[in-house]
């Protein structure tokens, strides 16, 4: 991944994270048979959220957010 640098306000980032909670939780809850495979999917999309949480969380806090 190639690194950004995004400016969020403070509510911006909190519903970003907010819905990647929601994510999360959708994947968790999704019924399927286990299998391997399937863990192995599932633990690729929690890695790939962690990711996404680890950027907004370092991302530089604004008052305004230009768009």
């Amino acid at each position: 991944m190639s690194e950004r640098n995004i400016q969020l306000t403070q509510k911006q980032q909190d519903l970003l994270l907010r819905g990647l909670r929601y994510v999360r939780s959708s994947i968790a809850l999704d019924a399927r048979d286990w299998s391997p495979e399937v863990e192995a999917e599932r633990q690729g999309q929690y890695d790939e959220i962690a990711r996404v949480e680890a950027l907004l969380n370092g991302a530089k806090i604004v008052e305004t957010a230009t768009v």
